[in-house]
């Protein structure tokens, strides 16, 4: 049985890809930080169905929280065999009024914690062991606009990373970039400002972490594909923006 590895799997996306790898049979570790509870709960669901899940906090902001999360996860799973970069600071600044702890957050969860964990997977990994890392990006980089600033400086450090990880060529060790689009409301968006955003994207509709999980399954079950980067977001990217859709 393989090992996946969600981080800041307790909510939204990171719980919908949880629950899509332990429904496929895989065995399933869950990160979360603050939200352990929701985590845990989400665990003890999806072994009532069946399912092979457990669930680990850490905070990977901190000063040696990749290190300490990987030591725990070895020691509970074993090497991943899929690694899901997931975990995410998402707070509001613009440029001009940026925060400097708003940024500080966002290079620490979005590509400290990351690059480190990819580090300790690709180090860690049993010989001969094949390793496939997924990196969840955000559309945004393919289409920018300044609001939340840091944050997408942030998605921004971790897509180079991912660019220079893919630069390898490693058959063993597998990065892939994806960059969702609208899946839930953005900060203060309403509910119904949502589903009216959601018409603008080409394919008139949000994605779903379903959409995001049956793009991670082809390529896992691809041998012959090597990393690359694949925008999940009904074609948000393509229509241009000036401003996140939450202030349009």
């Amino acid at each position: 049985m393989s090992v996946a590895v969600i981080t800041g799997a307790a909510r939204r996306v990171g719980a919908g890809l949880a629950a899509g790898f332990a429904r496929d049979g895989h065995r399933v570790v869950l990160h979360a930080n603050t939200s352990l509870a929701e985590a845990s709960a989400l665990c003890g669901a999806l072994n009532a169905e069946g399912c092979d899940t457990l669930a680990l906090q850490a905070d990977l902001s901190a000063l040696g929280g990749a290190d300490a999360f990987y030591d725990r996860l070895m020691e509970a799973a074993g090497p991943p065999d899929i690694l899901v970069n997931n975990a995410s600071a998402f707070q509001y600044d613009f440029p001009g009024a940026a925060s400097e702890e708003i940024l500080r957050d966002s290079l620490s969860i979005h590509v400290q914690a990351p690059i480190r964990i990819m580090e300790l997977a690709a180090r860690r990994k049993r010989p001969g062991q094949r390793v496939t890392v997924f990196n969840i990006l955000d559309q945004k980089l393919d289409n920018p606009n300044p609001d939340y600033f840091s944050y997408t400086i942030g998605k921004a450090g971790l897509r180079a990373a991912t660019t220079l990880w893919q630069s390898l060529g490693r058959e063993d060790f597998r990065v892939f970039g994806i960059l969702p689009g609208l899946i839930y409301p953005s900060g203060a968006q309403s509910e119904a400002r949502f589903a009216e955003d959601a018409l603008k994207t080409p394919l008139r509709r949000a994605v779903s972490p379903s959409d995001i999980y049956a793009a991670m399954r082809f390529f896992i079950n691809n041998d012959g594909l090597p990393g690359q980067d694949l925008a999940v977001d009904g074609g948000e990217s393509l229509t241009a923006r000036a401003r996140d859709v939450a202030f349009e």
